[in-house]
């Protein structure tokens, strides 16, 4: 049986090397609910880009989604432009930003937000030619470490 500490490496280094957050780390809180228990790859399908990962969902403990942009050595111009399509689409009702600002501006980092809650509905992955694919996962009944990395 894996310790905790194994399981936890495993996971933050995983097929979701590129991701900006690895599961179990805390997104936006340090209590468990805000821990990230799932990471499913967006996937474009559209003809020129097909199979190119665009960015990443991430599922906190608490059932929220929020969209990241992969990190930026492996994001394409193409990407970028698919993955605000799809955040135009699926960001809250009430959030102010509708496309992912700039991480660097003339070489400086920015500090602006990378991660952004969505709703992102099974039916509108077709329309917006991405797909979601499994990831990585916190395995079910595994208690949570405390506090979160």
């Amino acid at each position: 049986m894996l310790t905790l500490l194994a399981l936890t490496t495993i996971l933050n280094n995983g097929p979701c090397l590129d991701s900006i957050k690895s599961v179990p780390q805390g997104l936006f809180g340090t209590d468990p609910t805000s821990a990230i228990v799932k990471i499913d790859k967006l996937v474009s399908t559209s003809s020129m880009m097909d199979g190119e990962i665009i960015g990443y969902v991430y599922m906190r403990q608490d059932g929220t989604t929020w969209l990241g942009q992969r990190k930026q050595e492996y994001m394409s111009a193409a990407g970028s432009q698919a993955l605000n399509a799809v955040f135009a689409s699926t960001h809250m009702p009430n959030a102010t930003v509708t496309q992912f600002p700039p991480v660097r501006l003339y070489g400086v980092r920015t500090n602006y937000a990378e991660i952004f809650q969505v709703n992102v509905p099974s039916s509108a992955l077709d329309p917006l030619h991405v797909r979601l694919d499994p990831c990585i996962a916190w395995p079910a009944g595994a208690t949570l470490p405390n506090p979160l990395p």
